[in-house]
């Protein structure tokens, strides 16, 4: 049986808290999905719920601080995934 992919409706024990924590963050409304759950972007990384603290932590310090507009950097962002063949 392969690894699955698990959203934060059927998250349990640390990757339910990992969830909760990160929908307690603010987000732009654009990154809110309609089915209330946790974002694809995040949902994608419940195969390694301890990396997700890292890596959001590691993006939220990065996009926060600078001269970019979050425009600017939702495009610098999207053109990175681009170049490294990720969906997000």
């Amino acid at each position: 049986m392969g690894l699955a992919i698990i959203g934060s409706a059927a998250a349990t024990g640390a990757l339910k808290e990992i969830y909760d924590r990160m929908l307690a963050r603010p987000l732009p409304p654009v990154y809110r999905p309609a089915h209330g759950g946790a974002p694809g972007i995040i949902t994608a990384h419940s195969l390694d719920p301890a990396l997700i603290p890292k890596v959001f932590g590691c993006s939220s310090t990065l996009n926060g601080a600078g001269p970019l507009t979050w425009p600017e950097r939702e495009l610098v962002n999207a053109i990175t995934s681009r170049l490294n063949q990720c969906l997000y």
